[in-house]
């Protein structure tokens, strides 16, 4: 399936041209438009929900993604927009599952054009969309009758199934097979695909196939450290690494984080509220699962921003099972993990690559 986050990012690069803007200017410009639309949202929606703001502080990492040229920056934010939408009682989606006669507004069919571009972008989002399946669950004694679901879905449909066909269609249904034949033809001898299984190859490329397991991934290669560090602040080619201490405040805060969100579940011992907090861990570990099998059979990536997803997730239900007397405690959090994110960010990355 085509991807339409590189998509978008070549015509950035061509409209750059027009203003004589190279193609990596444009490509940048555009990610931080982006971020951009993702500040301007939160601050919208912050107006009913103070922490919504304190979602944008949590990893420096965040900001990194949204300053270079990546896939990951437009099905972040397009997951976020979903989460957001669904996660407000007042927005207009919700609004039209309530209700039994008014008609589609234009927030349904916004959520509608959101998913179809969720669903044309980074694999590694589609967990997302199982995450969807559990809102819905949540959200089940909102909906008076299944077919008000069919008007979003329709829409979706309508964008990811005509970009799908068209673009499986112009490669004749083998993009696989010419995608691999392109890279044999300009990749480097050791990057090459033909050559993935061979001693010769890059030595980080198809572990599985190299004899390396799964346990020798996680404790001689680090994928979980590695992982941690570049979702906590790990800048340029991931070599730039701030010192070990650093990391350790992210995860003792991160941590603390967690078990303040994590409360409510046993405060409250309400078994919807325990359901959720249950779903999103389930598809949390399916987004670590997901990224650590890619790096074992594909690519070795400890790279954290394909973590991400889980962001969303349990934001939604942090809007959902918030208690209110533990706002304060979690706001503080958030701030020192925001100081934390612009000291790293600031005084590492761009010092760094300055």
């Amino acid at each position: 399936m085509g991807d339409v986050a590189h998509w978008l990012l070549g015509k950035a690069a061509a409209a750059g041209a027009l203003f004589r803007a190279t193609p990596a200017v444009a490509m940048r410009s555009l990610q931080v438009l982006l971020y951009v639309a993702l500040v301007v949202w939160c601050l919208a929606r912050a107006r009913t929900f103070v922490p919504a703001l304190g979602f944008l502080l949590l990893t420096p990492q965040l900001w990194y993604v949204f300053s270079y040229i990546n896939a990951d920056a437009l099905p972040f934010l397009l997951f976020t927009g979903l989460i957001l939408e669904l996660g407000w009682p007042e927005s207009g989606i919700r609004a039209f599952w309530r209700s039994r006669e008014a008609g589609p507004t234009a927030g349904v069919f916004a959520v509608g054009v959101l998913l179809g571009l969720l669903l044309t972008s980074k694999l590694n989002y589609l967990v997302g969309v199982v995450f969807l399946g559990v809102i819905l669950v949540w959200l089940r004694g909102e909906i008076t009758h299944w077919k008000r679901l069919t008007v979003p879905i329709a829409v979706a449909v309508a964008i990811a199934a005509p970009w799908s066909c068209y673009h499986a269609w112009i490669n004749d249904f083998q993009t696989s097979t010419k995608v691999a034949a392109y890279a044999d033809q300009v990749a480097a001898p050791e990057l090459k695909p033909s050559a993935f299984a061979s001693p010769q190859s890059f030595p980080l490329i198809m572990l599985r196939a190299k004899g390396v397991s799964v346990s020798d991934l996680v404790t001689t290669l680090d994928w979980p450290g590695l992982s941690f560090r570049s979702f906590s602040g790990l800048y340029g080619w991931m070599t730039i690494v701030a010192v070990p201490w650093v990391y350790r405040v992210f995860g003792a805060l991160d941590a603390a984080l967690l078990v303040i969100l994590a409360l409510p579940v046993a405060v409250r011992r309400a078994r919807s509220t325990q359901l959720l907090f249950l779903g999103v861990l389930a598809c949390a570990a399916l987004v670590v699962a997901q990224s650590l099998y890619r790096s074992w059979v594909v690519n070795f990536q400890g790279q954290g921003r394909y973590l991400f997803p889980i962001l969303p997730m349990f934001f939604f239900y942090w809007r959902q099972c918030e208690e209110r007397a533990l706002r304060i405690p979690a706001l503080l959090v958030a701030s020192l993990l925001g100081t934390l994110s612009l000291l790293s960010f600031a005084l590492i990355g761009l010092a760094s690559l300055a």
